[in-house]
C-alpha cells in the first residue's frame, strides 16, 4: 500500500515559510558557520569574503549518508547564505517566484538585481543549494555559482 501523498504547498505557505526563514536567518547562518568551522557572524556579515572557505567546506562534505533531516537542514542554510551572497553581488531581495507561467514556481528566488543583469532576471538560490549537497557527481558549489551568474548576463 502507498503512502498517501502531502498537497503541494501553497503561495501562501511557501509566502509564510519564507517570513520564517528571513526572520531566523541570522541565526541558521550562525549555525552553518558553526559548522562550518567559520566563525559565527561572518557568513551573515560578509558573505563574499566567505564563498572560498564555504565552499571548500561544502565540497569537501560527504552528504550520501546524511538523512532528509540532515539535509533539509544544510539545503535551507545554505539556500539562504548562497541568497545572501548573490544580493552581496547583484542586488535585489528574496522572494517567492509567484507567476505559474514562469521558471521556479513557488520557489525561493532572488528578484530585482542590478543593471546589467535584466529587470526579469530571477535566480534560485535554493535550487543551487540543493545540487551542491545532491548531485552525483558532486559539481562544486563555485562551478553552480558561477553557471548561474552566467546564465543572468
Amino acid at each position: 500500500m502507498s503512502q498517501p501523498t502531502a498537497p503541494p504547498p501553497s503561495l501562501a505557505d511557501r509566502r509564510a515559510w519564507l517570513q520564517t526563514l528571513l526572520s531566523r536567518q541570522h541565526d541558521m547562518l550562525g549555525e552553518l558557520a558553526q559548522v562550518a568551522g567559520i566563525a559565527p557572524g561572518q557568513l551573515a556579515d560578509d558573505p563574499l569574503g566567505q564563498f572560498a572557505r564555504l565552499a571548500a567546506f561544502v565540497d569537501a562534505a560527504d552528504f550520501r549518508a546524511a538523512t532528509q533531516d540532515a539535509r533539509t537542514w544544510m539545503l535551507n542554510r545554505l539556500g539562504l547564505y548562497l541568497a545572501r551572497y548573490v544580493m552581496a553581488r547583484h542586488g535585489g531581495r528574496l522572494t517567492v517566484q509567484d507567476n505559474p507561467q514562469q521558471r521556479f514556481y513557488l520557489g525561493f528566488v532572488v528578484t530585482g538585481m542590478d543593471a546589467p543583469v535584466p529587470a526579469e532576471a530571477r535566480l534560485d538560490p535554493f535550487a543551487i543549494a540543493y545540487d551542491a549537497i545532491n548531485a552525483m557527481p558532486r559539481i562544486p558549489l563555485g562551478t553552480l555559482v558561477d553557471t548561474a551568474e552566467r546564465v543572468l548576463a
